[in-house]
């Protein structure tokens, strides 16, 4: 019983800090009209942010390379994507794509510095075409950690750059492994980016 008064009286105590820093006369029915708390925003909230405030200063760390494979709808396909370490591979299933197809993969790499972590970083960018190929299957696109700087603990996290907005769209992010690869599956060609 009374740990169920200490609940109740902690409600009304929060409840009247909350009244009384937002104030009541805001949501009162004879407060002036203020435009921003009657009409509702119609424009979308932004998912994305740009690239500047993700990768300041970016510069180019590695010229960019670039691959071209063809790729058969009937079987495994891995793509060496010629970077150094061990494990820099882009996999697509079988029957992952409907018919056989030249793919293309421009990757570069940029160095920026972090100001969190006082130190420079890195972000791969991954131009994958034909633009808008679609798998049945995920593919899946495998990087040496080292590569991109990343050390055992810190998050590596796959962007995509969306042409309608021009922001960079966080997909997904893994925990990095102490020298282990790091992992992420795609489902379309677009414009990726890892960091």
């Amino acid at each position: 019983m009374l740990r169920n008064y200490k609940v109740l009286l902690l409600l009304v105590v929060l409840g009247s800090l909350a009244f009384g820093i937002h104030g009541c006369g805001r949501i009162s029915p004879t407060a002036p009209e203020v435009e921003e708390l009657t009409t509702p925003s119609m424009a979308p909230a932004e998912s994305g942010l740009p690239a500047g405030v993700l990768w300041p200063k970016m510069v180019v760390d590695n010229p960019t390379v670039f691959v071209e494979a063809q790729i058969f709808s009937d079987t495994k396909n891995i793509v060496d994507l010629q970077l150094p370490g061990k494990h820099q591979k882009f996999i697509i299933r079988k029957h992952a794509i409907e018919q056989d197809t030249t793919i293309t993969i421009a990757i570069t790499k940029y160095a920026y510095w972090d100001e969190q972590l006082g130190q420079h970083c890195y972000v791969a960018e991954f131009d994958f075409g034909p633009d808008g190929l679609e798998f049945r299957k995920r593919a899946k696109l495998v990087l040496d950690s080292s590569w991109l700087g990343l050390q055992k603990g810190q998050q590596a996290v796959l962007r995509y750059y969306n042409e309608d907005t021009g922001l960079w769209e966080e997909v997904t992010s893994k925990k990095v492994k102490k020298g282990k690869a790091v992992n992420f599956y795609i489902e379309h060609f677009s414009k990726y980016a890892i960091s």
